[in-house]
């Protein structure tokens, strides 16, 4: 996700905020239990990184999503 949030970057997460918006950016539980925070597509439903490294590919969820909340903001301070 180092295209919106940066390495070091704090980002605000509204967990009152769980109902999956097409194009918006959420923190979600995956399949195998761990949390991740990626760019939510609706058709197909799929979570997508917005990262430099092509290594990250789109996740397909096998069963219905959790989400933690939505992002909303990130915070980066630049170096020196």
């Amino acid at each position: 996700m180092d295209l919106f949030s940066p390495p070091g970057s704090l980002i605000f997460v509204n967990r009152s905020e769980r109902e999956a918006v097409d194009g918006a950016f959420y923190v979600v539980t995956t399949d195998d239990g761990e949390a991740t925070y990626k760019r939510y597509r609706k058709d197909p439903e799929r979570l997508e990184p917005e990262s430099t490294n092509r290594d990250h590919k789109a996740i397909y969820p096998r069963s219905p999503l959790t989400i933690i909340g939505r992002v909303r903001r990130t915070l980066y301070d630049f170096p020196g």
